[in-house]
């Protein structure tokens, strides 16, 4: 998992557009736990956000080849929910661009499951996964993972 930072030193770094004020703060996404329950808390929401779009970012540090994500959704039922859409962007070095063939599985987003996305193969610095929100809900993850197959 290139995304995985169990410290929270260094890279890889996460950053959000927003994140919850209970402490659902973008690092608890790629700390390695995946936690479906509401306690203990660990993941990153947006719940709380007046942006109709949000996203989630994994910088990390140096070039790597990517070729699959996975978001494990997190859904409490009520404020948080899974996205009615979401798609990958790669930084260019100079912006951000839609991941190319993109191949989600499942193809409609399902929270409190693993939501899987491949791509061709690509070097970047960075992504990011931009959560288009169902509604009033907000989108969340547990835990984003990067795999270069």
């Amino acid at each position: 998992n290139l995304a995985l930072n169990m410290s929270g030193k260094g890279f890889p770094k996460a950053s959000a557009s927003f994140h919850d004020v209970f402490g659902g703060v973008p690092a608890r996404a790629i700390d390695g736990k995946t936690v479906y329950r509401p306690t203990p808390m660990n993941r990153w929401t947006s719940y709380g956000s007046t942006n109709a779009t949000d996203w989630l970012e994994v910088d990390f540090g140096e070039p790597k080849e990517l070729g699959r994500v996975e978001l494990c959704l997190y859904d409490d039922r009520g404020g948080v929910q899974p996205p009615a859409s979401y798609t990958v962007q790669s930084w260019t070095g100079s912006a951000w661009e839609d991941v190319s063939d993109q191949v989600k599985t499942p193809a409609k987003p399902v929270g409190s499951a693993v939501n899987t996305v491949s791509f061709p193969k690509q070097t970047t610095r960075k992504f990011r996964v931009v959560f288009t929100h169902q509604g009033k809900a907000r989108s969340g993850v547990t835990e984003i993972l990067a795999w270069k197959e």
